[in-house]
């Protein structure tokens, strides 16, 4: 990961990843850490990380914690998110949700093409068939 983007994820740290944060655990009820994998973002995917990733996972788990079962579930089986991104290149086959040992994983590439990412819908649906 070269200067420019270090700057560009650090800037984005700064200005949206700490509100978005806060927020998540507002939803949630409890700490739920993020973790984005810088360094599998290609410079171009950087900026999207707020409107495409983070908008996206912020409302799929506003939806599963819209009721108390809902929150409970999520509060048992979710200790931390984290981000990857992928090539856009193939992106639509190769993207994944999956849920492991508490790790909440989103695999996809969250600036390219509209179907090599996850809506908002996507992802309440498959926390709620896993949860």
């Amino acid at each position: 990961m070269g200067l420019q983007e270090k700057r560009a994820a650090k800037s984005i740290e700064d200005q949206y990843l700490g509100d978005y944060q806060k927020e998540i655990n507002e939803i949630v009820g409890k700490e739920l850490p993020i973790n984005i994998n810088w360094d599998t973002f290609e410079m171009d995917f950087i900026k999207f990380v707020p409107s495409v990733c983070l908008q996206r996972l912020t409302d799929g788990l506003r939806e599963v914690c819209k009721d108390d079962m809902g929150r409970e579930a999520v509060a048992e089986s979710l200790n931390s998110i984290e981000v990857y991104c992928i090539p856009n290149e193939g992106a639509e086959a190769k993207k994944e949700l999956k849920l492991e040992d508490g790790v909440f994983s989103l695999t996809a590439c969250w600036g390219g093409h509209h179907s090599g990412y996850f809506i908002d819908i996507t992802i309440r649906e498959y926390l709620e068939n896993n949860l």
